[in-house]
């Protein structure tokens, strides 16, 4: 799916021969109301052989076997990496222009999204904001992680110590030292309460009681999901919090 969005924010409409069917699904994908005029595959191995494209984009971890039946008939597979800071996703899509002939909007989306982690973030007074990204099953991000250097960049500093992504539950939520609770919009209906039971920590009392409305954030997923032009608009959100935050 990040294939996809890297594809739909450089490439000129004739180059797409076919999306993966996630690039429609407006909760992961940024771009779904454009990828809405192209055709969509499931990511077999036949269906993409019978479509004879000049290059297949691919991740890194699924489809392993459908990536080697297309090598043997002969396509062109790029495997894409997984940036895992600001400057490997500015990288990867200045190569990405590249690789499909567009250079120059590549090295144009790559400077925006360089220039939007460059920008010092707003003056602080005092204790720094400590920001806790909860996700569903009380899943949290650490140090180390995208989400953290779009805290760093935003003035905000992760309530989440230690490295990479951890769980934890609703003992440690209620003394965790958190200031702005980051949610990604997935899981909670309009009325606040869980959409199953895999959100159900994001309705949790304690959670409602610590980070009322004044003290959340939405950043949608689809901004933060992958590591592409879109995380310049999931940063300028996080800005926007934080400077409303420090407001008396």
């Amino acid at each position: 799916m990040c294939a996809d969005q890297l594809l739909l924010a450089l490439a000129d409409p004739q180059q797409i021969a076919a999306l993966s069917w996630n690039a429609t699904r407006r909760l992961l994908s940024f771009y779904a109301g454009k990828a809405a005029q192209f055709e969509l595959t499931r990511g077999s191995a036949e269906d993409v052989i019978l479509r004879q494209p000049d290059l297949v984009l691919a991740g890194p971890f699924a489809g392993g076997p459908a990536k080697a039946a297309m090598r043997r008939a002969g396509l062109n597979v790029e495997q894409l990496s997984v940036p895992g800071t600001p400057a490997e996703a500015a990288d990867q899509i200045e190569d990405f222009g590249t690789l499909i002939g567009q250079g120059l909007r590549g090295k144009a989306e790559a400077r925006k999204l360089r220039d939007a982690f460059s920008q010092p973030a707003g003056e602080g007074t005092g204790r720094p904001i400590k920001a806790l990204y909860l996700q569903r099953r009380g899943v949290v991000t650490g140090r180390g992680t995208m989400m953290d250097a779009l805290m760093r960049a935003a003035g905000l500093e992760n309530a989440v110590e230690t490295q990479g992504f951890a769980r934890i539950g609703v003992e440690r939520l209620a003394t965790i030292d958190a200031d702005l609770l980051i949610l990604d919009g997935h899981g909670l209906r309009a009325d606040g309460d869980a959409a199953d039971q895999g959100a159900a920590i994001l309705a949790h009392p304690i959670i409602v009681s610590r980070f009322p409305p004044e003290r959340r954030v939405i950043v949608p997923q689809s901004e933060i999901i992958c590591a592409g032009p879109p995380l310049a608009k999931a940063l300028e959100r996080l800005k926007n919090a934080a400077q409303s935050f420090r407001k008396p």
